[in-house]
């Protein structure tokens, strides 16, 4: 039952009964009303919901429904990255129930006010809107801004002719890095993240595709200056190389970030979790690794609008929790057949919305993977869509070896 699983959630995470836009009206059934209130009080008296709490509360009455077997079944029930769908999917069937009785009060009484009942049904299809700021509140926060320095202006990419394109990676703003295979994405998110970590920011880092180790091992192979190769069997490493790699690990060991490498990682999860790593640190930028491995259980008549689907779900999620949300696409093969390989707008077309969505689109094109002939192995970043910018594009150093990426003055 959808309620066992609202409230088993809170259960597991007191905070989302400070987000939740539930009321107690909305359960159907009379001991979940009793056990949501109880929550509501307990929070507003800055106590822990438990089962201690709740039994305390109301041991006389739950006692009837089982006592701690009845809330140990609710903490038993529903995933916290779910909680949202489970609210929506209550706040639906609550509004059915109200409906239906709108319409049979309607007939059953004498005096038919069909005026009165029209705005009955219009204050219940309203139930579940989440308040906004008016316009004119976000006009009064804005009067004063030309005399209030800001110092940041978003978290920066480490790259200083990158950011002087796009400004740094902006909050509440979604990004998309495309590129080919091997032009170098994972590194250039890697790079991002470290970054981040270096300037009070904490990267939290959904990686779909490879695992923790690896991205740890490609940290250490940058940090360390080792061959990325070699960290497959570090115990061939040098003496000195070996030093390197544990003064890494220990660089790294005192950096605060978080990296989820679970296989089918949905969009419920993503959201779950940057919603816990936003209440746990000050600053958080989001980075997933990639798009189209995003899970989504609904069923979609094609691909296409199954990726338009997850893409808006991440622009929300940007501006929801008011972050940084760098999401990594592969480029479709279509773009080799052409002689200038550098991608364009267009070559995300065929993925859905992504290009509608986000705020800025940058691709990577590294011309020694076309060109054999090439001195170097330096990346192009080429934005090709800024909303709220310019649009051009950078050349930066990498060293393909070790993953190292920065401003060519620096190398």
């Amino acid at each position: 039952m959808i309620e066992k699983e609202i409230l088993g959630c809170i259960l597991k995470d007191n905070s989302l009964i400070n987000e939740t836009v539930l009321k107690v009206k909305y359960f159907s059934r009379q001991e979940h009303q009793l056990v949501f209130q109880s929550m509501i009080k307990l929070a507003e008296e800055g106590k822990a919901i438990d089962r201690v709490s709740l039994l305390a509360e109301n041991y006389e009455y739950l006692s009837h429904f089982g006592g701690t077997d009845f809330i140990a079944d609710l903490e038993a029930k529903g995933k916290v990255e779910n909680f949202r769908t489970y609210e929506q999917q209550l706040i639906e069937d609550y509004k059915k129930r109200r409906i239906e009785e709108i319409v049979v009060n309607f007939l059953n009484s004498e005096k038919r006010d069909v005026q009165k009942m029209m705005e009955e049904l219009r204050e219940t299809d309203e139930i579940g809107i989440r308040e906004e700021k008016s316009a004119h509140d976000v006009l009064l926060e804005l009067y004063n801004l030309p005399y209030i320095e800001k110092n940041e202006t978003g978290i920066t990419s480490g790259l200083n002719d990158l950011d002087k394109i796009i400004g740094g990676f902006q909050k509440g703003n979604s990004y998309v890095l495309g590129g080919r295979p091997s032009m170098g994405k994972s590194a250039m998110m890697l790079k991002f993240a470290l970054s981040a970590m270096n300037n009070n920011a904490v990267p939290i880092i959904f990686s779909l595709e490879m695992s923790k180790e690896s991205l740890l091992k490609r940290w250490i192979s940058t940090l360390g200056n080792i061959n990325l190769f070699l960290t497959n069997n570090p115990y061939e490493l040098t003496q000195r190389k070996k030093e390197a790699w544990q003064q890494a690990v220990n660089e790294l060991s005192q950096k605060q970030f978080e990296i989820y490498d679970q296989p089918g990682q949905t969009i419920e999860f993503i959201r779950a979790k940057t919603r816990q790593a936003q209440k746990e640190y000050d600053n958080i930028i989001v980075f997933i690794d990639y798009l189209t491995l995003i899970k989504d259980n609904r069923e979609y008549q094609s691909e296409h609008l199954r990726v338009s689907a997850i893409s808006k779900e991440l622009k929300n999620i940007a501006r929801e929790y008011d972050v940084p949300v760098i999401t990594l696409a592969q480029l479709s093969r279509i773009l080799e057949q052409r002689s200038d390989k550098r991608p364009m707008l267009s070559d995300l077309r065929e993925s859905g919305s992504i290009e509608e969505d986000a705020d800025c689109v940058m691709f990577l094109y590294r011309d020694s993977y076309y060109n054999k002939d090439a001195t170097d192995d330096n990346i192009e970043i080429i934005v090709a869509k800024h909303r709220n910018g310019p649009t051009g594009s950078c050349e930066v150093y990498y060293n393909k070896a070790t993953g190292l990426i920065g401003d060519l003055s620096e190398y």
